[in-house]
């Protein structure tokens, strides 16, 4: 019973951890994107209208690019140096 008690404990832990991992994305991205409007908000957002993005203000494009980030992240490995494979 002991057992099941702890890995039930490691998996809501790590659905937790992905749960706010989901929410931190985006939510980082809509406030990178509202300080960055701040300064260049107006241009980003006529080049966006050009593209036919319409009535969104800089938070929702942050939020919505964050989102879309979340699901590109790049995985990297490091391997030694001058290792050729032989």
């Amino acid at each position: 019973m002991e057992e099941i008690t702890k890995m039930m404990g490691v998996i809501l832990t790590f659905l937790g951890a992905v749960f706010v991992g989901i929410i931190l994305g985006p939510l980082v991205g809509g406030a990178a994107a509202w300080v960055i409007g701040l300064v260049f908000g107006d241009t980003i957002l006529g080049i966006a209208s050009q593209f036919g993005i319409k009535g969104v203000s800089m938070f929702q494009l942050g939020v919505f690019f964050g989102f879309i980030g979340s699901f590109l992240r790049t995985k990297t490995t490091v391997g030694a140096k001058g290792h050729d494979g032989t």
